[in-house]
């Protein structure tokens, strides 16, 4: 064992960390309260956009719970990967009903998440009978995610889908287990369309069998078992290039609420991960990798838990804080909502005024973060300012802003529209009081119910 120690820490050392133009660092987490600190790690030293694993229950639909959480990962500049799940059952995940995934893909999509890029994994390891209601069944899996992945994409087109990540040291002893290439090729002889419809492979790729390999070891068995996984699928004849998300990885240390000599301690764990992490990093078809599990210091996983009972970071576990990390970049929308406009009830022509309007963002970016400017799109006749944020104050999605702007109707161009307007924002129609006059006022309700009363008066 000491040999063996003393072997891994030489490949930790001789392998340091290289520069990249690109992030895969993040964590998975245990409930969305942890993001809190984990952000600190996550984005430390230069990273951005770092990634979250976080699991979503059936019996967890609270909107207000999860738009905090995607709008602190907004803030925080953080990219969630959510796993969908149902509930326990005695002692296994209950399988999920069509109904379920209906419940969790309409939840999801109510959701206003941080970017375009809106990440779900189907399930959780699959070919373990205690994730899939008490039995392994590639058939019903296949069906079901299926269903699941059609539904978001219908949705919106911009949930990106993982495949459920399977457990790669399962053997095959039906009903408990079912190894991953047996279940994958059960998947792709009765429903192949379920490949075409993934946009990235998720994969558990651990250490194995023991939780106590090598970061040079190769096959299904080890960090890089993604490696094993597509070339089986390839072999299988899926055409499509799939990249990958390493959803749980990890060595376990031996520190724990009880000590596990079977496990490396911390000092050999965290100098194996950075290791991986430097050969993850160099392969490009990993986008992301998030080791399992950073806050959950108790029986079953507090050998696999960054946090100590006390809330602190295993001290060893600093050096990845202090790792030297890239930033990401992400496609957010961008859109907007005219809450309300003031303009003067009457307005002359070659007269300039200032007006206000409430402008709602209706979008996933924070105004302010960048700048940008609406440009004016008013009629020829009239000259309107652009609308411009700069990073002097913020505005979240859902929050609004009472912006000023200055118009300013032309007389030497006449028009056969006359509007206010900017990119992207309905017009604002004005009119004039008759066909030859220089003076005009908005299009509005309340001018016609004026008009209409004057009219009556008249009569």
């Amino acid at each position: 064992m000491w040999i063996l120690v003393f072997f891994l820490l030489l490949i930790a050392k001789s392998n340091p960390i290289l520069a990249s133009d690109r992030s895969v660092f993040g964590l998975h987490l245990s409930q969305t309260s942890d993001i809190d600190s984990a952000k600190n790690i996550i984005n430390s030293n230069g990273g951005d956009w770092g990634y979250v694993t976080i699991v979503l229950r059936t019996d967890q639909l609270n909107f207000q719970m999860w738009q905090d959480f995607m709008n602190n990962c907004r803030l925080n500049h953080l990219t969630p990967i959510i796993r969908l799940a149902t509930i326990m059952e005695k002692d296994y995940w209950k399988k999920p009903e069509y109904s379920d995934i209906d419940n969790l893909t309409n939840f999801l999509a109510s959701l206003n998440w941080p970017h375009s890029r809106q990440i779900v994994t189907l399930f959780n390891e699959p070919n373990q009978g205690k994730e899939w209601g008490g039995g392994v069944d590639a058939k019903s899996y296949a069906d079901l995610a299926l269903y699941a992945a059609k539904r978001l994409k219908k949705l919106n087109p911009n949930f990106y889908i993982l495949s459920g990540g399977l457990d790669l040291a399962a053997p095959s002893k039906p009903p408990n287990f079912e190894s991953a290439g047996s279940f994958y090729q059960q998947i792709y002889q009765y429903k192949p369309e379920y490949f075409d419809l993934l946009d990235a492979l998720a994969s558990h790729s651990y250490p194995n069998h023991g939780f106590v390999g090598s970061p040079n070891d190769q096959g299904q068995h080890s960090i890089r078992g993604y490696q094993w996984e597509l070339a089986f699928l390839k072999k299988l004849g899926v055409k499509k290039e799939l990249p990958v998300i390493i959803s749980e990885t990890g060595w376990p240390h031996r520190e724990g609420e009880s000590l596990n000599r079977n496990f490396y301690a911390s000092k050999i764990t965290s100098s194996l991960l950075l290791t991986a992490l430097n050969l993850w990093l160099k392969d490009s078809r990993v986008l992301a990798v998030t080791p399992f599990i950073y806050n959950f210091p108790y029986p079953p996983f507090d050998h696999f838990s960054w946090l100590q009972i006390d809330g602190t970071i295993y001290p060893e576990y600093q050096k990845i804080v202090n790792l030297v990390k890239n930033p990401n970049s992400v496609i957010q929308t961008n859109t907007f909502q005219i809450k309300q406009i003031n303009l003067p009830l009457i307005i002359f022509t070659d007269t300039p005024y200032t007006a206000t309007m409430e402008l709602k963002n209706t979008g996933q970016a924070i105004w302010g973060e960048t700048t940008f400017c609406l440009n004016s799109a008013s009629s020829i006749n009239i000259t309107t300012s652009s609308i411009c944020f700069d990073k002097t104050r913020q505005i979240l999605p859902g929050q609004s802003i009472k912006i000023n702007f200055d118009f300013q109707i032309d007389s030497n161009s006449p028009s056969r529209e006359n509007y206010i307007s900017w990119d992207k924002l309905p017009r604002f129609g004005l009119s004039a009081f008759s066909p030859n006059s220089r003076i005009y006022h908005p299009k509005t309700d309340l001018w016609e119910k004026l008009t209409e009363f004057f009219q009556g008066l008249i009569k």
